[in-house]
């Protein structure tokens, strides 16, 4: 019986895949991690938090952001209630606070333009992905190309806990297996009659950005990928303050070409991202900052000219360093790209299996790769049929001086003629007999046993018809058999014409 949909089904994450995240710097080094062992739904031990390589692959890091703990205290929900791709969304709406508008992201504006919707299996809210994120009517907000669904995000859950307990390292709450029932704030909407409100203000902000297209759904999705910051983890400052490839919120020093980030931006939703895109609202840096609009800029940034800035980064060509943590982001992309509706969510294959992948091609004509492994048992290429070989020797027993009979049509003799007209079982049961009879004496001992065969059936069949009235090709057929001996003359009977 399948599962209902939301519900638990285990865990695939193993240690391997949660070392890819702490590598990615999803994960900081001070947080312990523990892969789920059988168990088909979480159980955290005590201190223990509940998170989703799912969401980790699309925008949450931990520490989680002050947003985004806000998000959920605010509306009464745990991780596990938001699919994979709320977190999609939730990254966008913080790149646009972030990158353009210049300020931290709150729950008040993102309510005037998305709210949460129910997901109900069975007349009940669903245990995983209950919550899901939509567009009001009329948002100004740029729809984002997210995925249909992520199928079984909800099997690539894992525990993180605090190595000191003085320190959170994670900022999420406690895990809850109970569902939002309350659905607290869930109709919240910060609408204001006062023109001067800063959810207002953000309103008109935002109709200017978009205005003529310059603000696009890709353009908030590149802010983040192409800056290589994880947009709901705690960071120093915003993404609209950020000094370059050293800033300390990157996740790696290494900038992507476009082509990489296009491959990056595809993988996670629909997109479809040329090679060569150009921005259409470029985000705002530390050399050229958003525009002072909003009071709360000045309460959040203050003075930018004599502000105290995190360090940037060492950079490794002037100073040797950890090179591994250099290439640590090198590759943040998703175990396995979205396919929305298609099919199931497969685990992720092992490192060896990838790099094999990656050096040999799917399309391989040799049908090997490189370690000498068949293609067709790893079900990448079809099993290929070889052709028979016609034996040329002598059959074993063979007399002395025994030679192959010719093969051609002139040979098969009326033998063959009289076989063709007889019913498919009968010629089934005579091949068959002949194989049985390959090593009973002579040749024409053989011969004679199968033409005796032969006769008793086209009696039989003869036998059956005889009362019963035959159309013309039927009577020829049967004429035919007695000319080449199939059958004998027998006088016609009352039933036959």
């Amino acid at each position: 019986m399948a599962s209902a949909s939301g519900s638990w089904r285990g865990s695939y994450m193993n240690d391997d895949d949660i070392e890819r995240l702490v590598r990615l710097r999803r994960i900081p080094r001070e947080v312990v991690t523990r892969a789920p062992g059988a168990e088909m739904e979480p159980k955290p031990e005590p201190g223990e938090r509940v998170v989703f390589g799912a969401h980790l692959d699309r925008g949450l890091g931990l520490p989680a952001s002050a947003f985004f703990r806000r998000f959920l205290e605010f509306f009464g929900l745990q991780p596990h209630h938001l699919p994979a791709n709320a977190c999609v969304l939730l990254s966008c709406y913080v790149a646009f606070m972030e990158g353009y508008a210049g300020l931290w992201p709150d729950v008040d504006f993102w309510s005037r333009l998305f709210y949460l919707k129910s997901q109900m299996t069975q007349g009940r809210l669903r245990t995983c992905g209950c919550a899901s994120i939509y567009p009001r009517a009329g948002s100004l907000f740029p729809k984002i190309p997210t995925v249909d669904s992520v199928k079984n995000w909800q099997m690539s859950f894992f525990y993180v806990k605090n190595a000191n307990p003085a320190f959170d390292r994670i900022n999420l709450p406690e895990y809850d297996p109970a569902p939002p029932t309350t659905r607290l704030n869930w109709g919240h909407n910060a609408k204001s009659p006062d023109p001067d409100a800063e959810v207002n203000l953000l309103w008109d902000f935002l109709g200017e950005c978009v205005s003529a297209g310059r603000l696009s759904a890709e353009d908030l999705l590149c802010t983040y990928v192409e800056r290589r910051v994880i947009p709901l983890q705690g960071r120093v400052h915003k993404i609209g303050l950020m000094s370059g490839r050293l800033d300390p919120t990157r996740t790696s020093r290494i900038a992507l070409t476009k082509a990489q980030v296009a491959h990056r931006v595809n993988n996670i939703t629909k997109a479809n991202m040329p090679e060569d895109w150009a921005w259409g609202l470029p985000p705002y840096d530390r050399a050229a900052p958003p525009e002072r609009i909003f009071p709360r800029q000045e309460i959040e940034d203050g003075d930018l000219a004599h502000k105290t800035w995190t360090a940037d980064l060492v950079d490794p060509a002037d100073q040797a360093g950890d090179q591994a943590g250099d290439q640590a982001g090198d590759d943040d992309l998703p175990a396995v790209p979205d396919q929305g509706g298609q099919g199931e969510h497969n685990p992720p294959p092992s490192p060896e299996q990838r790099e094999e992948e990656e050096a040999e091609p799917a399309t391989s004509t040799t049908g090997r790769d490189r370690s000498g492994r068949c293609l067709c048992a790893r079900g990448r290429l079809p099993p290929r049929r070889l052709p028979r070989r016609r034996r040329s020797g002598p059959p074993a027993g063979a007399r002395p001086g025994w030679r192959a009979r010719p093969r051609d049509s002139a040979s098969k003799g009326p033998r063959r003629a009289a076989i063709k007209f007889t019913q498919g079982g009968a010629l089934g049961r005579l091949r068959a007999l002949r194989r049985r009879s390959a090593g009973r004496g002579s040749r024409r001992r053989r011969l004679r046993h199968v033409r005796a065969r032969r006769l008793s059936l086209c009696r039989l069949r003869l036998r059956r018809l005889r009362l019963r009235r035959l159309p013309r090709g039927r009577l020829l057929r049967l004429r035919l058999l007695q000319r080449h001996g199939g059958a004998p003359r027998a006088s016609r009977s009352k039933g036959l014409p």
